[in-house]
C-alpha cells in the first residue's frame, strides 16, 4: 500500500475513534446526568416527604402543636415546614406543608412541596356539634306523623325543660312531610319558640332540603366523620370493645339496660327489631350495611342522646336528643308514630351522645396514629 494511503487510512481511523470515544463519553455524560437527576429527584421528595412526617410525629404527641420547623438542614437539602387549623370541604382539619430545597441559594436550585389534612378535632379534645343534627328529627325521606306524636325542635334540658331561644327544627328532611291525627310539631326560628301545634308553625319544619355533599349514609358520618374523631367503624368497634357499658348485638333481645356508651344492633338485611325497649342514654344505632336495618314500635323509654336508624317505624316513648333516619326509602314511608309519643330536641343530650367514644390525649389522636385525610405532591 502506498505510503499516501496509509496515512489517510490512519487518520480515518484515528478520526473514527475519536468519534467514537465523543459519543461514548457523550453517553456516559447523559447517563451520569440522568442518575444524578433521578437521585436528585428521589433526595428532594424525601426531603419534603420526612418534613411531613416529622410533623406528624409532633402531633401525635401534641395536638395543639402548630409552630412547624423553620427552613433546616436535612439529608443533604432543606426543608421548612408550616402547621395549621383550616376547613376543606367542610371539615376541621390540620394542614401541614413541607417546602424542600436543594442547591439552596444556587443557580441549581430546585425544590418540591409535599402537603397533608389531617382531621382536627374542636381545641380541648371535646368534637364538634355535628352539621348533620339538623332539629328534632333529621330524615333522608319523606316523613309522616300521625297519632298524638309530639316533636319539638325547641331546646331542651336533660330533663325535658325548655331552653329558650335555642333550639332548631321539629323535623328537617330531604323530602316531604305529611302531619296528620292529632300530631304536634313545634321548633325554634331566628331566635323565637314556637311550642308544638298542627299544623306546624312555618319554618319550624324544613322539607326538600338538600344536604351539601350529600346526606350521610353511616352512622360515624352522622356524627361528623373523621374530622370529628369518627372514622369509619369507630362506633361498631366501640360497641364491640364496651366501651363505657356498650354493647353490639345482632339479635336486641340480649342487651342489657339502661343502654349507656355506644348501643349498636346490627340487624340481618331486612330485619327489625319490633317492640323496642330504648331506655338509656348515649348513641343508639340500628344499622346494617343494606341500610334497611328497621325499629319499630318503640314502647319503652325514654332515651337522652342520638337515635340513628336506616328505619323508623312509630315512637311511643320519649326521645330526648336527636333522631337521624338514613334510609331513602323506609318500608313504612317512615311514620315517625301513631300514638303517644313524643321526641324533643335537646343540645345538651346530643352532645352527651357526641361524647361517649373519648379522645386519646387532647385531641381525638392516639400517640400511634394520625387520621391522614389527604395527600398532595407537587
Amino acid at each position: 500500500m502506498p505510503g499516501k494511503a496509509i496515512i489517510i487510512l490512519l487518520t480515518g481511523i484515528i478520526a473514527l475513534s475519536a468519534i467514537t470515544i465523543r459519543n461514548i463519553s457523550q453517553r456516559d455524560n447523559e447517563l451520569t446526568t440522568h442518575v444524578i437527576n433521578v437521585y436528585s429527584d428521589a433526595q428532594i421528595k424525601n426531603i419534603a416527604e420526612t418534613g411531613v412526617q416529622m410533623a406528624l410525629r409532633k402531633i401525635k404527641v401534641d395536638t395543639a402543636w402548630r409552630a412547624g420547623f423553620p427552613l433546616m438542614n436535612l439529608l443533604g437539602g432543606k426543608v421548612s415546614v408550616r402547621a395549621k387549623d383550616t376547613t376543606f370541604l367542610s371539615q376541621n382539619l390540620i394542614k401541614i406543608e413541607a417546602f424542600a430545597f436543594t442547591g439552596y441559594g444556587t443557580s441549581n436550585q430546585e425544590t418540591y412541596t409535599a402537603m397533608c389534612y389531617l382531621a382536627r378535632p374542636a381545641a380541648g379534645g371535646t368534637r364538634i356539634f355535628p352539621p348533620t343534627m339538623k332539629g328534632a328529627v333529621t330524615a333522608n325521606s319523606a316523613v309522616s306523623t300521625l297519632g298524638n306524636l309530639q316533636v319539638d325542635g325547641r331546646d331542651h334540658t336533660i330533663a325535658g325543660a325548655v331552653v329558650g331561644g335555642q333550639g332548631s327544627f321539629g323535623i328537617w328532611t330531604t323530602s316531604s312531610l305529611s302531619q296528620s291525627g292529632s300530631s304536634d310539631i313545634g321548633g325554634t326560628v331566628s331566635g323565637t319558640d314556637w311550642a308544638p301545634s298542627k299544623p306546624a308553625k312555618a319554618g319550624t319544619v324544613a322539607t326538600f332540603q338538600v344536604y351539601p355533599g350529600g346526606y350521610p349514609s353511616t352512622p360515624d358520618s352522622v356524627m361528623g366523620g373523621p374530622a370529628n374523631g369518627y372514622a369509619e367503624g369507630t362506633l361498631k368497634a366501640t360497641a364491640i370493645a364496651g366501651t363505657g357499658g356498650s354493647q353490639y348485638v345482632t339479635n336486641p333481645a340480649l342487651l342489657t339496660y339502661p343502654l349507656k356508651g355506644v348501643t349498636y344492633v346490627e340487624l340481618p338485611s331486612g330485619s327489625e327489631w319490633n317492640s323496642a325497649n330504648i331506655t338509656g342514654t348515649g348513641i343508639l344505632i340500628i344499622h346494617n350495611t343494606s341500610s334497611n336495618a328497621r325499629i319499630k314500635n318503640l314502647n319503652s323509654g325514654p332515651f337522652k342522646g342520638v337515635l340513628i336508624a336506616d328505619d323508623i317505624i312509630h315512637v311511643h316513648t320519649q326521645i330526648i336528643g336527636a333522631v337521624v333516619g338514613l334510609s331513602k326509602a323506609p318500608s313504612s314511608g317512615n311514620c315517625l308514630g301513631n300514638g303517644s309519643g313524643s321526641i324533643l330536641y335537646s343540645k345538651a343530650a346530643i352532645n352527651d351522645g357526641i361524647n361517649v367514644v373519648p379522645f386519646s390525649g387532647t385531641g381525638g389522636m392516639t400517640s400511634s396514629s394520625v387520621n391522614v385525610v389527604y395527600w398532595w405532591e407537587k
